[in-house]
């Protein structure tokens, strides 16, 4: 250990630098405090020895110029006092001084406080190395904590949140572009209109949650599923003793739960008659009331809503309220069957077959040209849910690098759908254009497909007497399909 001793007397200085260089120390000895100010600047010495008697300036003012000095203020100083200076030792103590040695100096006391001086500085480097790397770690491990908690995110948003999506359909693309817009503004109620298997929740899911995430709750209430004496309930909560059987502190309800994040009425048309209208007061006023309770909440949620039943028709037929539906159908999106978006068939069946083949443990990359074309053949009256379900069965069962035909249970192909439903191997027999689409003919001066298509679907409304779900049928379209050629 480096050693700086300091004194005014050079017998003293001479013996103290003989002796701590016997007990293996490297010492240098300087006869002035000036100068030993200037040797400790340039050179750090984790003990300096210094006399308290001294011209000039002595040991307590050379102690508080070393304790004041950033570049010497981490070396222990430790005093050479007299037998009568025993105040000014305490003294120097309480100023910072290591320690302190009497004169005459033994040898064995000096060794003592010079070993005790030499661990406590091993101590202090080792806890500065010992924080600088645990600086480091704590930095590191940070990093890494804030890596896994993203990850995490990202996979608890593929499980509760949209997960992948994709389509090449115009008409798709354009629902989620108008979901993306919905999504910045949760004042906006939500339906979501389609037949089942559609991807009403995806789309609903995408509303919320939005392209980037979002932390706030996604509460979902399978209206359906709920029955109907419980369903005020678990829609609004009920305070303590409200009916019997109910808990003893109360329950708070899922408009209650969803917060400032998104409820999700799925099935919305089952919702009771007798709750519409409880509903529409809770998006006019943004409150509500527990069952049973006497305190105003206030609803910050927005309200998704997702119906596969024809709503409009049950306004008409009294199963629905009218100035219910009108509200919620502010942002109104009606997702089209996958036979009517059928260029969406090859991604989603490719991106069910990589999700599958992952969980499944199988070797499946790709899928076959035959058996691809089977797929945008089928009728898929499941729609999206039908076609993940028959991609899941097949991996499931088989394994292999492309998917193949054998490897496919499909639903009934379109060809085999109209001799199913004509009852003979050709087409309709009762056709208002043709008997065959190959019989029909482009006149030679031309015409005007758009205005041709809105003729049909007049002729269709007309022979219905107005009714959209009947002149539906008879043009062989799903009524949302109709909705929306009305809308263009």
């Amino acid at each position: 250990m480096r050693i700086l001793i300091v004194d005014d007397n050079a017998t003293s200085l001479e013996s103290l630098r003989t002796v701590l260089e016997d007990l293996g120390h490297q010492a240098t000895a300087v006869p002035h405090p000036h100068r030993a100010i200037e040797e400790a600047a340039r050179t750090f010495y984790p003990l300096i020895i210094t006399d308290i008697r001294m011209p000039d300036m002595d040991g307590l003012e050379l102690l508080a110029h070393l304790k004041s000095d950033t570049a010497t203020a981490k070396s222990n100083v430790v005093l050479i006092t007299g037998h009568g200076d025993m105040e000014t030792a305490v003294e120097a103590l309480r100023r910072g001084a290591y320690d302190y040695l009497n004169k005459p100096i033994n040898a064995r006391e000096l060794a003592i406080v010079v070993d005790r001086c030499a661990e406590h500085m091993a101590l202090v480097s080792e806890n500065a190395t010992l924080r600088s790397d645990m600086e480091g770690r704590v930095a590191q491990a940070t990093t890494a904590l804030r890596q896994d908690l993203e990850a995490a995110r990202l996979r608890l948003r593929n499980v509760s949140g949209i997960g992948d999506i994709v389509t090449a359909s115009p008409a798709m693309r354009r629902i989620l572009e108008e979901a993306a817009i919905f999504h910045a503004d949760p004042s906006v109620p939500v339906l979501v209109e389609g037949e089942t298997g559609t991807g009403k929740e995806v789309v609903a899911r995408l509303v919320h949650f939005g392209h980037d995430g979002d932390d706030r709750p996604f509460i979902d209430l399978n209206c359906a599923a709920i029955p109907t004496e419980l369903f005020e309930s678990e829609l609004f909560g009920h305070e303590a003793g409200a009916y019997t059987g109910s808990r003893s502190g109360g329950s708070p309800g899922k408009l209650e739960l969803a917060a400032d994040g998104t409820l999700f009425l799925d099935e919305v048309a089952e919702l009771p008659l007798h709750l519409q209208p409880k509903l529409l007061r809770v998006l006019e006023e943004r409150t509500f009331y527990r069952l049973g309770g006497l305190k105003r909440r206030n609803f910050r949620a927005r309200i998704v809503c997702a119906a596969n039943r024809d709503l409009e028709q049950m306004v008409e037929n009294g199963l629905f309220r009218r100035d219910l539906y009108h509200r919620l159908r502010v942002g109104h999106l009606i997702l089209p069957p996958l036979r009517e978006r059928r260029e969406d068939i090859p991604e989603m069946a490719a991106l069910f077959l990589r999700r599958e083949a992952a969980r499944k443990k199988k070797q499946f990359t790709g899928i076959d040209d035959e058996a691809l074309a089977l797929l945008q053949s089928a009728v898929w009256k499941g729609n999206v849910r039908e076609l993940e379900n028959t991609i899941e069965r097949a991996v499931l069962l088989h394994d292999g690098t492309l998917l193949r035909p054998e490897h496919l249970v499909l639903p009934i192909r379109l060809s085999d759908d109209v001799s199913h439903r004509t009852g003979s191997e050709g087409p309709p027999a009762n056709e208002a254009l043709t008997s065959t689409p190959e019989d029909f003919r482009i006149p030679d001066e031309g015409m005007n497909l758009h205005e041709f298509v809105e003729r049909l679907v007049e002729q269709a409304l007309q022979r219905c007497n107005g009714n959209k779900t009947r002149a539906a049928t008879l043009l062989g379209l799903s009524r949302f399909a109709l909705l929306r050629r009305l809308r263009k």
